[in-house]
């Protein structure tokens, strides 16, 4: 279980938004109290299918129409 910003099992890299997105980077604003649904080793980039997302959270779709409003303007 990750445990987000300022917790213990999460730190994060500034990425530009366009190499994040190719990248399937999780943002680190999704990164509290998800599920990793395998290991991923230490330094390593965390991809979103890497984790398990509750589809109804807020956050999630917020931040899913961030990205599609981003992707219509590039």
């Amino acid at each position: 279980m990750l445990d987000g910003e300022g917790g213990y099992t999460v730190w994060g890299k500034l990425v530009p938004a366009a190499a994040s997105l190719k990248a399937g980077a999780l943002p680190i604003g999704l990164a509290h109290r998800v599920k990793l649904k395998h290991d991923v080793a230490h330094g390593a980039l965390v991809h979103r299918s890497d984790v398990e997302f509750d589809a109804n959270n807020e956050t999630v779709k917020t931040r899913k129409a961030m990205e599609a409003a981003f992707a219509a303007q590039h």
